[in-house]
């Protein structure tokens, strides 16, 4: 039998998973650690204040320092909790457990692994407690997809098939104007390996998290701009989950809130995967055993790639070579064989798709020389280009692009632009801090230079104009015409992948073999904005229109973007509750912490805590760590009554841990003085925010932040507040102008 067996067909109506419930904890989290990595930065946010009318330019790579905190504090930092920056194969910067796989443990995963019979493992997204998410290409439906792949024990099962019940119902109705703000399940399946059976979850690409943009913002709150988009679209999440699904989400965090995948950084992802693991076939035997498997049957057999060998599997590997039975390694170099020329193909996809881009781009003068010249020589993250010999510009060709590219900048303000956002297409992934003094320092620089580079301006274009009378035939006509250039690219690519598709052995195609067999006409995954065709190239996944005219940080610069609500695997439904014991701490409602029961508004109060961290950079209430006499909870509470006012007494009466905070009449037991909190003064004192912009922002947190849940804001009401729908219009404050209307025109469609 083979390891990975389908569900039946995949209905979002159908309710016939019936695994039984399981109390599942909340992720645990470590705040201890996150305020000490918060805390470090308040020299940088000192400095910021004092210099808060200097404005910052474009963020570029050479701008992103190293992390300011320590190696350890990294370490711990989001251990056991469901969270990943997209861009790394670890969940801030750690990796997950070695001794986790184990029997009832995560299954072991390797790039070019194939799943279900169609899904090609290309990167490791992040993990959690409960499971580890991969990027793959869905060779069915030709789309980029996330798998979660969960742990095999029981109650990791039982969760899985809880969080697959609760999504079908997010599933039922598509067609609702608030459903695009949560995450979609495309499939679902069980694979089997040496650990046991495992649950994968099918769901659309994601890209990084709002802890990412907190963390890189070096703690200080991204533009108001930007929270306000995600506000709106976080609270009609919430409106559509409560109100169409009745379901509590009981989790809402930054983590937990995920923009949208960007087309470029997944196709980066892609090229990567692909030259990685062709480059390490080449380097190895094919009979190499990389992690240990005690049954290799199926079609997804181990793959010699120690790039993505589980931690602490390498000397299970060695040891296991010699165990390998001829059948084994047979079906050993098959897969190799069908795995290698998967990545051969898409590799050749991605240059004719990346080719594509840059034509239309050049038919809006938008393509520079130095940026088609990058294309060309594989230097562009999303192109792979030069892994077939094809060669297009001479050694002096590319020596002169290198050498006069800056001038682009000057001559070609919009085409420099869209170079910058073709370069950095992945690098908004990083969690690392930006140093803000480094980039006002490089900016001082910049201007300093100006004048200089201005008398040399001349002399530059001078020598240009020699320098390209050298160049081959290809350079001057890429100067002279860069669509004809593109072209002509286009056609020597289109014969390099026609010449390669003849000497390219006849192997069996990695695809679903129980739909080439005609056993299971199921409808195919839906057509996602990632999508690769071999036949047609779909200008529905072009670049995205909406950042086009530069790359803009979303943690630094106010930008359009959008986000999504993921992570549905600690929610629960409005008439049956799954546990008591839910949120992160710093998220925690007042009436799950006095054990008071809870409803969907448990939501709201989570996010309305997010909203001020987003915009802030700090958590609004900090608990600490519990002393011999206080415990942590009574703290909690202690700061929500100075920030929020008295607790309802009908509250305190129901908690179930009321008696281990307040006394009989009502008092704490231990915190007697305590001290009314203004948020409004802590804007303006603290984060230097103007006085409208700070009272039009606490006016629309505090109504979430009730401490009665009976007269706390529903989500659906905290839409139609008006901070969230007026203009930017303050001055000294967060707030900044809207972004002007792009003056690059949208790209061309094509086909």
């Amino acid at each position: 039998m083979s390891d990975e067996e389908d569900f039946t067909d995949f209905d979002p109506d159908d309710d016939d998973c019936n695994c039984g419930a399981v109390d599942q904890p909340s992720p645990a989290s470590d705040p201890e650690t996150e305020a000490t990595l918060r805390k470090s930065f308040s020299s940088v946010k000192e400095s910021v204040a004092q210099n808060s009318d200097e404005k910052l330019s474009f963020c570029s790579e050479e701008t992103v320092s190293s992390s300011c905190f320590s190696e350890a504090a990294v370490q711990q930092l989001g251990l056991g909790q469901n969270s990943s920056c997209s861009g790394s194969s670890t969940t801030n910067g750690v990796e997950e457990n070695a001794s986790d796989y184990c029997v009832g443990g995560y299954h072991p995963i390797q790039l070019g692994d194939l799943l279900s019979h169609r899904y090609v493992v290309l990167k490791k997204l992040g993990w959690g407690h409960f499971s580890i998410v991969w990027l793959c290409f869905d060779t069915q439906s030709e789309i980029y997809c996330a798998v979660k792949v969960c742990k095999s024990a029981e109650h990791f099962a039982g969760t899985a098939c809880d969080e697959i019940t609760l999504l079908k119902q997010v599933s039922k109705y598509e067609s609702h104007a608030l459903r695009s703000h949560l995450v979609s399940l495309t499939d679902k399946f069980f694979t089997s390996g040496p650990n046991g059976t495992h649950h994968c979850l099918v769901f659309e690409v994601l890209g990084q998290n709002l802890l990412c943009l907190i963390q890189r913002s070096n703690y200080r709150g991204i533009p108001n701009y930007n929270v306000r988009q995600i506000a709106r679209q976080v609270l009609e999440g919430l409106a559509y989950l409560h109100g169409q699904c009745q379901i509590i989400h009981t989790d809402l965090k930054p983590e937990n809130v995920l923009l949208e995948a960007d087309d470029l950084n997944v196709r980066s992802k892609a090229a990567e995967a692909a030259n990685t693991y062709l480059e390490a076939h080449t380097r190895q035997p094919p009979t190499r055993k990389p992690h240990c498997r005690t049954s290799p049957t199926g079609d997804s057999p181990a793959n010699p790639l120690p790039a993505a060998m589980p931690p602490g599997r390498e000397e299970e590997a060695r040891c296991s070579d010699a165990k390998l039975t001829k059948t084994a390694k047979k079906r050993l170099r098959g897969h190799i064989k069908r795995t290698t020329s998967f990545f051969e193909t898409h590799r050749r996809l991605l240059r004719r798709r990346a080719v594509e881009d840059l034509i239309q781009l050049a038919s809006r003068s938008l393509l520079s020389p130095s940026t088609a010249g990058m294309g060309v020589t594989g230097m562009l993250p999303f192109m792979p280009f030069n892994f077939d010999g094809l060669t297009i510009l001479e050694e002096y060709d590319i020596f002169h692009l290198e050498r006069f590219g800056h001038l682009e900048k000057d001559t070609d303000a919009a085409a420099y632009a869209m170079k910058s956002f073709l370069l950095d297409c992945e690098s908004f992934d990083s969690s690392e801090p930006v140093d803000l003094r480094s980039v006002k320092k490089n900016n001082r620089l910049k201007a300093g230079n100006h004048h200089y580079a201005a008398a040399d301006a001349v002399d530059a274009a001078d020598a240009m104009e020699r320098s390209l009378a050298k160049g081959s035939k290809m350079l001057k006509l890429l100067y002279k015409n860069p669509v004809a250039f593109m072209r002509i690219v286009q056609e020597k690519v289109l014969e390099a992948d026609r010449a390669a598709e003849l000497d390219q052995p006849k192997v069996a195609p990695v695809t679903n073999r129980k739909w080439k067999n005609g056993s299971a006409r199921q409808k195919g995954g839906k057509q996602g904005k990632h999508r690769l065709s071999e036949t047609k190239v779909n200008a529905n996944v072009n670049v995205r229109d909406s950042n086009i005219v530069a790359r803009r940080d979303p943690a630094l610069f106010p930008c359009k973007l959008s986000v999504k609500l993921a992570d549905m695997g600690n929610a629960c439904w409005f008439d049956h509750h799954y546990t008591d014991d839910i949120q992160t701490r710093e998220y925690r409602a007042v009436e799950v912490i006095l054990g008071a029961g809870y409803n969907e508004k448990a939501d709201i109060w989570s996010a309305a805590c997010m909203f001020w961290e987003l915009a802030t950079g700090n958590y609004l209430f900090e608990p600490g760590k519990a002393t011999d006499s206080t415990t942590s909870d009574e703290m909690h509470v202690a700061s929500i009554i100075e920030t929020c006012g008295p607790i309802p007494q009908y509250l305190i009466d129901r908690g179930v841990y009321s008696s281990e905070i307040f006394q009989p009449d009502g008092q704490l037991l231990h915190i007697t003085h305590l001290k009314k909190r203004n948020l409004v003064s802590d804007l303006i004192h603290d984060y230097k925010w103007g006085t409208n912009a700070a009272c039009d922002f606490v006016s629309f947190l505090k109504p979430m932040l009730n401490p009665d849940p009976r007269r706390r804001m529903s989500a659906t009401k905290a839409l139609n507040d008006s901070w969230l729908i007026t203009e930017d219009r303050f001055q000294g404050g967060k707030d900044v102008p809207l972004p002007k209307p792009s003056k690059i025109p949208r790209l061309l469609k094509t086909g």
